[in-house]
């Protein structure tokens, strides 16, 4: 999963298509440090994790990197304020200076709206990356804002065959039974979509709604975990696809708090 999403980026990087925000969905912040040296690294392609900047990035103490984090379990709007003094400054050394929020459906309201004014205007070459377990709690237009990633969780399961997505997108009912083959089949069901996304990034953008051709094509299959499960989501448009990965991804984040049945009807009523 993690190379899978440094190849996405890379992919960005190479054809000047990277976003200003992001929203990171998950725990993996290790593989957002690994992207803040992607876009970044003067040395390699990807990035050679040796030179300066790397370096710098992989212990937290890069100038151009602002990091926002709860203090102690919310986060302040006094902090968006330094964020933003700090975006308004000439970069140190980096292509693009990088604001880092983790725990985001830890903001204050005064904060996030703060934040929001950010996001709306992002100064030139920056890059904002906002990481969040779950999209509950983040305001809608924040969420809205951000081009959405799904990170790998902490917890392992297995991927469902792609026949269990197939009946389930065509109506049939199955049961899991418990937790843990539920979460399998939410996290198929999540990475599946997510590299349908993917495949439909081309010379507009990621989410741009068009599906890319010949050599663009060809360039983005190699991003996919399995082509059964594209072929699956063939007749769903990337606006369609987007909104199913944000009500699974959304269900994901509380699908220790509800039952079964419940979980799998709020992702039925986005098909």
């Amino acid at each position: 999963m993690r190379d899978k999403i440094l190849d996405y980026f890379e992919l960005l990087k190479r054809n000047d298509l990277l976003g200003s925000s992001y929203l990171f969905i998950g725990d993996g912040y290790p593989v957002v440090t690994d992207i803040f040296k992607l876009i970044n690294c003067k040395d390699h392609p990807r990035f050679c994790g040796a030179c300066w900047d790397c370096g710098r990035i992989a212990e937290g103490k890069h100038p151009d990197v602002f990091l926002i984090e709860p203090d102690p379990s919310t986060i302040k709007i006094e902090r968006i304020r330094e964020a933003q003094y700090f975006l308004s400054l000439k970069s140190f050394r980096l292509k693009k200076k990088v604001v880092f929020v983790k725990g985001a459906e830890s903001f204050s309201e005064p904060a996030a709206n703060a934040f929001l004014k950010t996001l709306e205007e992002p100064p030139k070459n920056t890059f904002i990356a906002v990481c969040s377990r779950t999209v509950d709690g983040l305001l809608p237009t924040i969420i809205s804002r951000c081009r959405k990633i799904f990170l790998p969780f902490n917890e392992k399961v297995d991927a469902v065959e792609p026949g269990v997505l197939y009946d389930f997108l065509e109506g049939k009912i199955h049961k899991f039974g418990d937790r843990r083959k539920l979460n399998a089949f939410l996290w198929t069901l999540i990475a599946a979509l997510r590299d349908h996304i993917v495949a439909g990034t081309n010379s507009h953008g990621a989410g741009s709604g068009e599906w890319p051709s010949g050599d663009s094509q060809q360039a983005n299959n190699r991003l996919l975990n399995n082509g059964e499960y594209e072929i699956i989501f063939t007749r769903y448009s990337a606006e369609k696809a987007q909104e199913l990965l944000t009500e699974a991804m959304r269900v994901y984040g509380i699908a220790d708090t509800v039952n079964e049945n419940l979980a799998l009807n709020l992702i039925r009523l986005k098909l």
